[in-house]
């Protein structure tokens, strides 16, 4: 093989690189442009992130216009969350429905009564809210309520008596879910607060309080925060488990493409050398657009078809490209069949661990390290000097000759000997 060649194979592999580069970050500014606008709409529909504060308690100070808090005797809450994946053009929003449910109790330990001032802050200030319903002792009452003010109202609580406060509604969220179980203070009495997901893929936000209890719940989980007497200013939170995203994920097997298009070079390469077959560099050209046709097609499929669907159609139309292309341009005594597994393993199997969160490292690791000890196994004994039109130096005097050498000389004095 001339230097020429390989200057010209290189030229193919760098315009293909150029190619995937270009793809990839087509499809990932598509996949932001539409995220931008389309983001929007959905939080527009469904907002965003709900934080919701435990309700704020308060009493007057007689004499003055100072007040100090009031802290529940017992917090009992109950929430249910329901994820629903929304799509908007290449990517999928984790929105969730949020039925949420809290219960305070009151008592005065004072001898005389107690005004108590309770606001009541709503997670997202223009939200929508269904079902909603503020009940005092168990009976409705009827306030004017508005989101982005919460609601303000007075209860008298006589010496020794119990009162509970009531809330509930509906409403729709995306993201993750917060609560504040101190509300806008510290302290926290008498925590009983359960979390009902449809999903089992639960997780938490950085920083908030892992749950006491974890119960699986049919397809989804049941998760419990208990306290006794609670000082904390972490959130208790759950966030929704997201879908892959095509857009992203397209661009990222994209960028990654040319990773896999070496090794299939050295492999076909590898296979030509050993079978004595030319391979000439428009055959690496028209191989490295049987593997772009993969990455083109799956990018724009994925507009219209379900991700693995569009991966293997893609995937089938790559294989049948590449080693139908090889078979009848080297012939039969080009071993098509092992160049359809190269293909399989480098392009399918490496850009099908994209799928597959925290494997991609270790699948490439293992397939390089796989690749390095076969190459070295198989060509360990070409003659690289002879194969690329060199002259082989010529040991130094009374050195020991490398054992290639040593058998060439020995079959040669036997043909003299025998001639």
């Amino acid at each position: 093989m001339s230097f020429v060649r390989v200057l010209a194979i290189g030229g193919v592999y760098l315009l293909a690189c150029g190619g995937w580069m270009l793809l990839g970050t087509t499809t990932m500014m598509r996949s932001d442009q539409l995220s931008g606008s389309l983001g929007a709409d959905v939080r527009r529909l469904w907002g965003g992130p709900l934080v919701q504060e435990a309700p704020d308690f308060s009493v007057k100070i007689p004499g003055g216009e100072q007040s100090r808090k009031v802290f529940p005797v017992a917090n009992r809450v109950k929430v249910e969350l329901g994820l629903e994946h929304r799509r908007r053009g290449l990517n999928w929003y984790p929105t969730y429905n949020c039925d949420f449910s809290g219960e305070y109790t009151l008592f005065n330990h004072e001898e005389v009564a107690q005004k108590v001032r309770m606001h009541f802050k709503f997670p997202a200030l223009d939200g929508t809210y269904d079902h909603f319903s503020f009940r005092l002792d168990g009976k409705v009452v009827t306030l004017p309520v508005d989101p982005s003010q919460g609601i303000s109202e007075i209860i008298e609580v006589a010496p020794g008596q119990k009162r509970v406060v009531a809330v509930r509604y509906r409403t729709r969220g995306l993201g993750e879910w917060r609560y504040k179980p101190a509300g806008a203070g510290r302290q926290v009495q008498d925590l009983d607060l359960s979390v009902t997901t449809n999903f089992a893929a639960v997780d938490f936000p950085d920083g908030a309080l892992s749950p006491m209890k974890k119960e699986s719940a049919g397809e989804g989980m049941i998760l419990t925060w208990q306290a006794g007497d609670l000082i904390t200013n972490q959130d208790i939170g759950v966030i929704m488990p997201d879908k892959l995203n095509p857009g992203p994920l397209s661009a990222r097997i994209t960028f990654f493409a040319p990773v896999c298009l070496l090794f299939f070079f050295l492999v076909v390469g590898t296979i030509g050398i050993l079978r004595g077959i030319g391979i000439h560099p428009m055959h690496y050209l028209f191989v490295a657009g049987g593997f772009f046709a993969f990455h083109l097609l799956f990018a724009y499929l994925v507009d219209h078809v379900p991700v693995h669907g569009s991966f293997a159609i893609a995937a089938v139309a790559t294989v049948l490209l590449v080693t139908g292309y090889l078979a009848a341009a080297l012939g039969r005594g080009f071993p098509w069949k092992l160049a359809a597994a190269g293909q399989f393993f480098y392009l399918i199997l490496f850009s099908y661990s994209f799928f597959l969160k925290g494997m991609t490292g270790l699948t490439v690791t293992v397939g390089a390290v796989l690749t390095l000890g076969i190459l070295m196994w198989v060509t360990a004994r070409i003659d690289w000097f002879a194969f690329f039109g060199r002259p082989k130096p010529a040991a130094p005097d009374g050195a020991p000759r490398p054992p290639v050498a040593r058998r060439v000389a020995e079959d040669g004095g036997m043909l003299s000997a025998g001639g």
